[in-house]
């Protein structure tokens, strides 16, 4: 496992797994689900080294915050920044397979479920060698129907689901959203030029709601 240098957040210290470096897009999810309160009770789908956990942490009052990390290497590089940071008493890291976590966690349990799933669906484009950044970009471990599948179960009924992805596969990705009985409550579309359409949009699901669209962030 390669590091990169110790990098902040917030107040954290933090080092990335793999070599990889924090990108804007964690960051904008985050934003996209703030304000948060002490009683939320949060948990990230696919974790890596926690990034979305400490982000959350040095932005919001969210006592609870979990990170489900299915890389072994990965879920320890989490580990060691949650104790580096003395934050054993607000962040948890699990490892697991987001797929089996039924078993672990009761219906509802989670007031929001966040992701920054992998980018490429399974079967198109090159996978890594590399298992932790073929995890990270490649749906190897799971596409869209689990993952929200699964967030829906431990978002229960009053629960919010967010996540950031593509625009290139929006209407995959509404189309699983429905399939599973949720309604898409807010989208915002993320823009790198004014005159060049947006790549990325943030979507924000729930058993209840109706659609707002937001304006576009530039980047």
């Amino acid at each position: 496992m390669t590091y990169n240098k110790i990098e902040q957040i917030g107040p954290y210290s933090f080092i990335q797994a793999g070599g990889q470096k924090v990108t804007n897009d964690p960051l904008m999810l985050v934003d996209f689900v703030l304000p948060l309160n002490d009683n939320d009770r949060v948990i990230d789908l696919g974790t890596g080294a926690g990034v979305i956990p400490f982000l959350i942490a040095s932005k919001s009052r969210a006592k609870r915050i979990t990170g489900v990390e299915i890389d072994r290497e990965a879920c320890a590089v989490f580990e060691r920044n949650i104790a580096d940071n003395n934050l054993e008493d607000r962040v948890e890291a699990v490892l697991a397979d987001y797929r089996a976590l039924k078993s672990k966690y009761k219906e509802g349990e989670f007031s929001l479920v966040v992701a920054n799933p992998p980018y490429i669906k399974a079967g198109a484009g090159r996978v890594s060698p590399k298992q932790d950044r073929a995890l990270a970009r490649t749906e190897v471990a799971g596409g869209f129907k689990e993952l929200i599948e699964v967030s829906r179960y431990l978002a229960g009924d009053k629960g919010r689901i967010a996540y950031v992805f593509p625009v290139a596969r929006i209407f995959e990705m509404l189309e699983e959203v429905r399939g599973a009985g949720l309604k898409v409550r807010r989208l915002r579309f993320i823009r790198t030029s004014r005159s060049k359409p947006a790549k990325l949009f943030l979507i924000e699901a729930g058993r209840q709601g109706e659609l707002v669209i937001e304006e576009p962030v530039l980047i």
